[in-house]
């Protein structure tokens, strides 16, 4: 009977000692478990940043009941366990987007933030103020004279906005002149009492970009010695210091501040930085307007027209505002 009772005792223990660390591989396995779900979770709606205005996360108290702490190397989010079981375990989620921190202090039951800015991500312990839009509303209010010459005279417009952009201290420059010699324009460029005179060549596409059915893009510049004859145009330096006119730089940056979603597949697009971008005027089926034409080759070859001028309020016929092959959608 002793023996029974010992064997018994002996057995009970073992059962014991194997059910207690059953029970703590079980724990174990729900702080690892639970510790990589953050992790994921956290890449996940980083990428998910790119089409939703501002997502957050709250974290959780504890992982399994083990404490933890977060951090951010580069496009990796890192959950390393600080106390109780699994301690000293960290555990890695690599988002499919560049990540850059702002106030990122991150601690339990505090909340997350994430926000697109152009093509990366922001991840912020507080809510992400929105920057402010590229464009900020015209100066004046009634358009300058360069805003009616360029709806009359869009080639001629669009070559001038093209010189005088390509001006290496533009902001101190002022297109003065124009004259057109066959399918190209001869601008004058004038600053500090010199002049500058430059042919910009440009060439008709007739590729449909949207509802552009034919475009003139400026496809060079070639600095030349003297223009003859040639006519005044209203002053472009006026029409950009007020607002009324936008900058290729300017144009390209407010591009790629949006998230842009192909039509097609839903699949997100992003503008990239070193995309080609040209002035043109572009017709539709209502008239023809200065543009901004950018191009850039991914997946496939991108073409879009965005507005090189604010359209006037009080315009009584609709204005352009951006065309793209493939069609693409403003999601943010």
């Amino acid at each position: 009977m002793p023996f029974y009772i010992l064997f018994g005792v002996i057995v009970a223990a073992m059962l014991a000692g194997i059910f207690i660390v059953q029970y703590n591989r079980q724990l174990e396995a729900r702080v690892d478990e639970q510790a990589q779900a953050l992790a994921n979770d956290l890449a996940r709606i980083s990428f998910a940043a790119f089409s939703r205005e501002q997502p957050s996360f709250l974290l959780p108290q504890t992982l399994g009941g083990s404490d933890y702490e977060l951090s951010v190397d580069e496009n990796t989010f890192i959950v390393h366990i600080k106390a109780g079981r699994q301690s000293g375990m960290s555990y890695y989620s690599t988002a499919n987007v560049s990540l850059i921190e702002n106030n990122f202090n991150p601690v339990p039951r505090s909340s997350v933030y994430f926000k697109r800015s152009g093509n990366v991500v922001i991840v912020s312990s507080s809510p992400i103020t929105a920057p402010p839009e590229n464009f900020l509303p015209p100066v004046t209010v009634t358009p300058p004279e360069f805003y009616y010459f360029a709806k009359e005279n869009v080639k001629a417009a669009a070559a001038i906005t093209a010189a005088y952009f390509a001006f290496e201290n533009y902001q101190r420059a002022d297109a003065t002149g124009y004259k057109f010699e066959g399918d190209n324009v001869l601008v004058q460029i004038s600053s500090s009492g010199e002049n500058f005179y430059f042919k910009v060549c440009g060439d008709e596409n007739q590729d449909n970009v949207g509802i552009v059915d034919n475009s003139w893009i400026v496809e060079n510049l070639i600095p030349i010695d003297n223009i003859a004859s040639s006519t005044t145009c209203p002053s472009v330096e006026n029409a950009y210091d007020n607002g009324w006119l936008y900058s290729p730089a300017e144009a390209l940056d407010y591009l790629r501040s949006k998230t842009w979603r192909r039509v097609s597949d839903n699949l997100l697009v992003v503008v990239p930085a070193g995309a080609m971008i040209r002035a043109a005027a572009a017709t539709t089926n209502v008239s023809t307007y200065i543009t901004w034409r950018v191009e850039w080759q991914a997946d496939v070859h991108y073409v879009l027209h965005y507005r090189a001028m604010p359209w006037w309020a009080q315009e009584n016929s609709p204005g352009f505002v951006f065309q793209s092959k493939l069609p693409l959608e403003a999601l943010a």
